[in-house]
């Protein structure tokens, strides 16, 4: 048997493995620009690294969570239980705190008191956010831009940290075309070998 009939479709492997494994790394590398005979070579992604995070956030902000749907939710929060709690929390100390203690008559009324003041305090609460509360959600959807601090978030990752989101994220993906290279290479060494041995 003629073992060079091998070589075509292993060297063909190989180069299409390693080809698209350098053409994965380039996406990110070099990090930053290095002058190559007069030309600058930099990643793909690093290069056009603020187009990218703009473009995701754009992305999250159209088709996952955006200012107007925090508005929604902020909107639809029961405070009610949450008042009561934290007025609770803070009659209680205080009432329990040694100088309201002192206090002449406190004592003998202190629950039925504690009781009331707690009444009229989650009641006046609870009235005053009923009343501010569309204007909140409407300032917090004015003010909150949650493209732009996406945007910031994602440009102020570091390079480094950036590809490994990424990569880690589409890892399988990335390995799957690094293999389909090699595979390619091999299918084209053995029509390679056809053409010769054929002709």
């Amino acid at each position: 048997m003629d073992y060079k009939i091998f070589i075509p479709p292993i060297t063909g492997a190989v180069i299409g493995w390693f080809t698209n494994y350098v053409a994965i790394k380039m996406l990110f590398r070099p990090y930053t620009p290095v002058n190559l005979l007069g030309y600058k070579l930099q990643g793909l992604i690093p290069k056009r690294r603020k187009e990218i995070a703009a473009g995701i956030a754009k992305t999250i902000e159209r088709e996952l969570i955006s200012a107007k749907d925090f508005a929604l939710v902020l909107e639809g929060v029961e405070w009610k239980e949450e008042v009561e709690r934290a007025v609770d929390e803070i009659v209680e100390h205080r009432f329990k705190a040694g100088k309201i203690k002192k206090i002449p008559l406190i004592g003998l009324i202190s629950e039925n008191l504690t009781y009331h003041i707690k009444y009229l305090l989650t009641k006046e609460v609870i009235k005053h956010i009923d009343e501010k509360k569309g204007s909140f959600v409407e300032k917090f959807h004015d003010k909150v831009n949650v493209k732009e601090m996406l945007v910031t978030r994602i440009d102020n990752l570091d390079i480094k940290r950036f590809e490994a989101l990424l990569t880690d994220f589409i890892a399988r993906e990335l390995r799957h075309i690094e293999w389909f290279g090699g595979a390619l290479g091999f299918v084209i060494g053995v029509i390679q070998v056809g053409i010769v041995y054929l002709l």
